[in-house]
């Protein structure tokens, strides 16, 4: 099991990371490590394990004939018979929606694992991630609930439903399957509001998906321009993932020369700096999967700062392998990503005042009761805290 954080040096754990960045997406076996030691690999295992990319790593050493530790090895056929196992629960899912007359998209690694790997089960998933119209939400929970999922939480963007007990590994095929069940698709960076919904819904089209079940699904470069703002948004707040870069590399090698301008296209000016990081970042550990056109095109509209930071920033920095903590109050984003002063004020306020259904993974049953704005003071406590720690380290 990788729970925690091993005992090993930073510095090791983030050139392992960075190692990984470059050789796990690529697939380029001149990128393979040589001579790691028994404690990088040891890194590279909970880097993986936490990063989404377990059965890349198992995969590609076994590709440049690297010995696989047993630990490796066991993971890597759990989180894939994972993968198969939640994706036969989303055909099920999706085809128990449509009888009920509603509409149903998938996307993320719902949709990527058997669309666009080679081999589904190459994807992990965590959850799956299903839209529909936020007027079926209702009967598309009475469907979950027929099905065995029970009410886990809440936001302004989704229901969260689970299936299953919790296990230990959470890429145990039998760890509780969750299901993301949104009616908005938005990424929100603390006050900015970047809503992909109505346009994700335009460019779908129901094709087969997996087990003979047929879904509605997006065209390519609206899948990219999702995946772009989502891995932009888990940057920034120091989350980013292996598994991310991957997937934005996937499908940009499916993109033609005409769904680019398409996807350009679909990206108005003041929103290039919810896209340009992800792709600056994925073109950095995998060269050639964006058009350089792509990127000038996008880099026109970024005010310094943001450009600088995202041609410069590692997964190192933007990850959980980042020994430094976030701070929780979003200034440093908001400095990067503001385009005016009214901007720059509306981020800090949501981040002091998040929306109330965002607080239900902290605090589920206040959040839930009329008492939620205690919630607020709560956050806040925790966070004037964690700056005093900081302040005292210094």
């Amino acid at each position: 099991m990788h729970p925690s954080r091993p005992d090993l040096p930073d510095i090791l754990i983030a050139s392992v990371t960075e190692a990984l960045a470059y050789w796990l997406p690529s697939r380029g076996t001149a990128l393979a490590p040589r001579d790691w030691s028994r404690d990088e690999w040891l890194a590279a295992e909970w880097i993986a394990y936490w990063q989404n990319a377990l059965p890349w790593l198992h995969d590609r050493a076994g590709q440049v004939g690297q010995a696989i530790s047993s630990s490796l090895a066991s993971l890597a056929v759990l989180c894939r018979t994972r993968t198969l196992r939640m994706l036969d629960a989303a055909a099920e899912l999706i085809a128990a929606l449509q009888t009920e007359g509603l509409e149903v998209l998938p996307f993320k690694g719902a949709l990527l694992a058997p669309l666009y790997y080679r081999d589904p089960s190459l994807r992990p998933l965590a959850d799956l991630d299903l839209l529909v119209h936020e007027k079926d939400l209702r009967a598309g929970i009475g469907v979950m609930e027929r099905l065995g999922y029970r009410y886990y939480s809440r936001s302004d963007e989704d229901v969260v439903y689970l299936r299953g007990e919790r296990k230990p590994n959470v890429w145990h095929p039998d760890n509780v399957h969750p299901v993301e069940m949104h009616f908005r698709l938005r990424e929100e960076y603390a006050g900015l509001v970047y809503d992909l919904t109505g346009a994700m819904w335009a460019s779908a089209v129901k094709q087969r998906y997996w087990n003979e079940v047929q879904a509605e699904t997006p065209s390519g470069p609206m899948l990219l321009h999702h995946l772009c703002a989502h891995t932009t948004s888990d940057l920034l707040i120091q989350r980013g993932k292996l598994m991310e870069i991957g997937d934005i590399q996937l499908v940009a090698s499916h993109i033609s020369g005409s769904e680019w301008r398409t996807f350009l296209e679909s990206i108005p000016a003041h929103s290039a700096r919810f896209v340009y990081p992800a792709l600056a970042v994925t073109e950095r550990y995998a060269p050639g999967a964006i058009p350089e056109s792509v990127f000038a095109a996008l880099r026109a509209h970024l005010s310094p700062r943001l450009r600088e930071w995202s041609d410069g920033v590692t997964l190192a920095e933007a990850s959980e392998s980042n020994p430094r903590p976030r701070s929780g109050i979003g200034l440093d984003m908001a400095r990067r990503l503001t385009q005016s002063p009214g901007e720059r004020i509306r981020m800090w306020l949501r981040s002091l005042f998040p929306r109330r259904w965002n607080l239900t993974n902290r605090y589920p049953r206040l959040a839930a009761s009329p008492f939620y704005p205690l919630c607020y003071v709560l956050i806040n406590l925790d966070r004037l805290w964690h700056l005093a720690r900081l302040r005292l380290r210094r």
